[in-house]
């Protein structure tokens, strides 16, 4: 029975001698790698969460734009006592607001995709490429940039 006693005893000293250095150098390069990803990732879908939330917000502006344009000459020919809108009229007041708002300059890749009425509500479709800050292993397949596409609609004022 002694025996048994030695030899954990000794399976103790041998486990104790072994040489562990280095190990936590191996860990905190490891934990490094994984928070740095981890940061990226986070900062790629922060810049594109706000870079969408702007360009909706920009399309939103372009559709209420493009509402307050009604068709003059339907109206004169006697449209009756609603005021539609007109295709032509909607188009370049959302083209006219692209270029006040500078949405060119503010949007990579910006283009007016389409610009549709009924008559009472305009629908502004538009596109951009939103570029991430930063390439990684699970964004490398964007590497050109993600496409982000907003519609936005608006009823006129003008109908009743």
């Amino acid at each position: 029975m002694a025996r048994r006693p030695r030899a954990a005893l000794a399976r103790l000293r041998a486990l104790r001698a072994r040489d562990d250095e280095g190990q936590l150098l191996l860990l905190v390069l490891i934990y490094t790698v994984i928070a740095g990803l981890l940061v990226t990732v986070v900062v790629n879908l922060s810049k594109a969460y706000l870079y969408r939330r702007a360009f909706v917000a920009a399309a939103d502006g372009a559709a209420l734009t493009a509402a307050n344009q009604p068709d003059l000459e339907r109206i004169y020919a006697g449209a009756g006592t609603v005021l539609p809108l007109s295709e032509t009229g909607s188009r370049a007041a959302v083209l006219q607001y692209a270029v006040d708002a500078d949405l060119d300059g503010r949007f990579n890749g910006f283009r007016v995709v389409d610009v549709s009425t009924d008559g009472q509500t305009v629908a502004v479709t538009l596109q951009a490429v939103v570029e991430m800050p930063f390439a990684n292993l699970l964004t490398a397949g964007v590497t050109d940039g993600y496409e982000v596409e907003a519609t936005a609609r608006a009823t006129s004022p003008l109908t009743p």
